[in-house]
């Protein structure tokens, strides 16, 4: 490998060529990969899309070291209630569960993915692609029983970097429900690339809730390609950290295809959360809807970039996209970039994005009825939150949502 891969070379951007020098059995796909990523550095507020969110400032001094011990204390998952198959990828590690597979489901340790072309541009995708050993596989049959979820918990409790992927497959009209948590204290980057199919007339629900410690920094990108009168739905929760950036790139590829993604943040002290999301219409009659949802205070980040694409051939899409930030302190920041860009003419496709503080007179009129302003501060950021976890279609899940709103809520 070429030794001089970095321009003026960060000390982290040092060690990671160390780590990578360091393995036994990289590829050769894997080594262009690193060329390739070497070439791009990490993304900073220089360049488009990542203005708000500046990587390469935030892992300034980071050990990229990909061996660290799996820690042995884990506390139960908030989700345990729902009787969830659990997975667990802990510092980079993957833990399958125990006994038999459910019928219809076949999952394993299986060998990362090469190279998603719609990521080739995408830096920490491709550093991801060359530093990933091994990748969790999935494949979720029509027999599979809907109303049990899967659960992967992402772990991360140390200072090292890990690197992590999941493949997965949902098969012609299957039902499969997915909970994704990232957890733990830990002070490294955690990557994770997770690309699936959803074929036709599959049904896929993906719920995802990032709690992590303060000084993480995470990048998590979901590709997700989906078929004919396919459906691709997901809610997503992020209290943010030093620096969480949650991607999700869904490309509608078949008539009739269809995808809601709704999105929250809860954001204080000084922590950072970006929800980016793009979805590529490129058959008729497909729909998409988003909701995004940013409440923040002290000097939290709240960031929101949605992007719809309608291409030529796209023809009665319906695509509907709004972005809604609420800021509790003076400090607090939001940022906003909802995007269309439509080469069909046949369509019904909009965006919105507001930003505001609470609602004076709402505050005053609950005041009045005898509440104190933390309990009618509290009850107006639940409602106003409340259009994402309405949205949820299982009750036990918005149950879980409502209750990190509540504890959020307790230090307001």
């Amino acid at each position: 490998m070429n030794e001089a891969l970095f321009n003026k070379p960060t000390p982290f951007e040092v060690d990671l060529q160390a780590a990578f020098a360091a393995r036994a059995k990289a590829t050769g796909v894997q080594t262009a990969a690193f060329e390739r990523f070497a070439k791009q550095g990490f993304p900073n507020r220089r360049i488009e899309g990542w203005k708000w969110s500046d990587f390469h400032g935030a892992l300034r001094g980071l050990s990229p070291a990909n061996d660290a011990e799996a820690h042995a204390d884990i506390v139960t998952s908030d989700f345990a209630a729902l009787n969830p198959l659990e997975f667990r990828i802990i510092n980079g590690r993957i833990e399958l569960p125990q006994g038999e597979a459910p019928e219809g489901l076949r999952y394993g340790v299986v060998e990362p993915v090469a190279a998603i072309p719609e990521l080739e541009r995408h830096a920490i995708a491709t550093l991801n692609i060359a530093m990933t050993r091994k990748a969790l596989g999935i494949e979720v049959g029509e027999s599979v029983p809907p109303d049990r979820p899967i659960l992967i918990r992402h772990i991360n409790t140390n200072a090292a970097s890990a690197f992590t992927q999941t493949l997965m497959r949902v098969s012609v009209n299957a039902r499969a429900r997915l909970i994704e948590t990232y957890e733990g204290e830990g002070s490294g980057l955690y990557s994770h690339l997770f690309h699936m199919v959803v074929r036709d007339g599959a049904q896929f629900h993906r719920t995802v809730v990032h709690e992590t410690g303060t000084d993480q920094i995470v990048n998590t990108v979901c590709a997700a390609k989906v078929d004919a009168d396919a459906a691709f739905k997901q809610a997503s929760l992020s209290t943010g950290s030093r620096l969480a950036r949650h991607e999700t790139l869904v490309h509608l590829w078949a008539s009739a295809g269809s995808a809601e993604i709704n999105s929250m943040a809860l954001l204080c002290d000084d922590r950072h959360s970006d929800f980016t999301t793009q979805v590529v219409h490129k058959a008729p009659h497909c729909r998409t809807h988003q909701i995004h949802k940013g409440v923040a205070r002290d000097h939290g980040r709240n960031v929101f970039q949605g992007k719809f694409e309608v291409e030529r051939e796209a023809q009665k899409t319906d695509a509907k996209m709004t972005a809604n930030a609420l800021l509790l302190s003076d400090m607090a920041e939001a940022n906003h970039k909802p995007e269309l860009e439509i080469y069909a003419d046949d369509v019904e496709c909009a965006h919105g994005s507001t930003c505001g503080a609470l609602d004076e007179d709402a505050l005053f009129y609950l005041r009045q009825r005898g509440l104190d302003e933390a309990v009618a501060r509290a009850l107006l950021v639940e409602a106003f939150v409340g259009e994402v976890i309405d949205g949820m279609d299982d009750d036990r899940l918005g149950d879980v949502f409502r209750r990190k709103v509540a504890d959020w809520l307790v230090y307001e």
